[in-house]
C-alpha cells in the first residue's frame, strides 16, 4: 500500500503527517540510539534527586507558611485601621452630641428667660389693672355715699 498524508478537514494547505496503516508501531530511529541509552539511575542520583524534591517541598511550604503570615499581618493592619476609623467615628458622635446637648440648654435658657420676662409684664400689668379696679370701686362707693 501507497502513504497517504492524513489531514483533518478544514486543514487548508497544511500538510499531514504520513503514516503507514499496515503498522501501528512507530519506526525505529536508527540501531546506535539503542546503544546509547542511559541506563536506570544510580543511587546517589536518587538521592540527589530526594534532596532536591525535598528542597523545593520545603521551600513551597516556607512560601505558603510566609503567604499566610503576610496575610495574618494585612488583616491586622487593615483591622487596626478599622479600629482607628471606628474610634475617630466615636469620637466624631460624641463632640456631635455634646453640641446638641448644648444647643438644647441654650434653647431651654432661653425659654426660660422669655417666659420670666412674660411673666414680668403679665404681674406688672396685673398690679396695673388692680390698682384701677380699686380706684374704680373707690369712685363708685364714694359715688355711692353722695347719691345716698
Amino acid at each position: 500500500m501507497e502513504e497517504q498524508p492524513l489531514q483533518s478537514p478544514g486543514a487548508g494547505k497544511r500538510r499531514g503527517s504520513s503514516f503507514s496503516q499496515d503498522s501501528s508501531k512507530r519506526p525505529k530511529l536508527s540501531s546506535e540510539s539503542t546503544h546509547d541509552r542511559v541506563d536506570a539511575p544510580t543511587a546517589t542520583d536518587r538521592i540527589s534527586d530526594r534532596r532536591r524534591s525535598g528542597q523545593l517541598e520545603e521551600r513551597k511550604r516556607g512560601q505558603r507558611l510566609f503567604g499566610a503570615l503576610l496575610g495574618t499581618l494585612s488583616q491586622s493592619s487593615s483591622s487596626t485601621a478599622h479600629k482607628r476609623a471606628e474610634k475617630r467615628r466615636t469620637e466624631f458622635e460624641e463632640k456631635q452630641q455634646a453640641k446638641l446637648k448644648e444647643q438644647a440648654e441654650e434653647y431651654d435658657e432661653q425659654k426660660k428667660q422669655r417666659l420670666e420676662s412674660v411673666m414680668a409684664a403679665r404681674r406688672k400689668e396685673q398690679k396695673k389693672y388692680d390698682k384701677q379696679s380699686v380706684s374704680l370701686e373707690n369712685e363708685r362707693g364714694w359715688q355711692r355715699i353722695m347719691s345716698s
